[in-house]
């Protein structure tokens, strides 16, 4: 699993120490997402290509310096759950743009039912997607929301995946039709239920965020 990357550092056990408690109110679970999208941030940025520009430092003496231009950067939350990442990602990117894709599992047959999907149309203003969506489970919802990006024109190595947990499973999915993609996570569990909720896990991400 090449394209994957468990991020290594320690305050993601912290974070995810409070994710995973079952007592932990809504607050500190939107508080401990937003944490561990930091680190996940900083990870999954790691290889973003940068610009060199030169400024004037209060010495009157040119420095150069290298940056991220942000402005080319999409960010894709899957709803709910997606969005509590949006805010850590925007805080190291705050003019990348986000899209909103939508979409609700159905409890029979585990199948990704999707209702939004506002990605614009591949015109070359953007460099890289990133989608966030912090449970991997089946993958059932990963992929279609990849399609809905890929359908929009936009190549699978300009497209990173983000999320909390991931099980085999998922990834499996993912890297079976789209092997290009980067998967980036805090922690790969060991199976899902079946209920296919991944276990030991966090519970409903989205749920826990917004309680409903």
């Amino acid at each position: 699993m090449e394209k994957v990357h468990v991020i290594d550092h320690p305050l993601a056990g912290n974070a995810l120490r409070v994710l995973r408690n079952r007592d932990s109110n809504s607050k500190q679970f939107r508080e401990a997402l937003n944490s561990l999208g930091f680190l996940l941030a900083v990870e999954a940025c790691r290889e973003l290509e940068v610009q060199q520009e030169q400024v004037m430092t209060p010495l009157d003496v040119p420095a150069d310096c290298s940056f991220v231009d942000d402005n080319r950067i999409l960010l894709v939350p899957v709803l709910r759950a997606g969005l509590g990442f949006v805010e850590s990602f925007q805080s190291l990117l705050p003019m990348a743009r986000v899209a909103h894709v939508g979409m609700y599992r159905d409890h029979e047959t585990l199948e990704a039912r999707p209702y939004l999907n506002s990605v614009p149309e591949q015109d070359n203003q953007y460099d890289r997607i990133i989608v966030l969506d912090p449970m991997l489970a089946t993958g059932n919802s990963g992929v279609k929301a990849l399609e809905f990006i890929l359908d929009k024109g936009y190549e699978p190595s300009q497209v990173l995946f983000v999320c909390a947990l991931a099980v085999r499973q998922g990834i499996e999915q993912i890297q079976a039709k789209y092997p290009q993609i980067e998967i980036f996570t805090a922690a790969i569990d060991p199976r899902l239920n079946d209920k296919a909720y991944i276990v030991p896990g966090l519970g409903d991400a989205g749920d826990r965020l917004y309680l409903i």
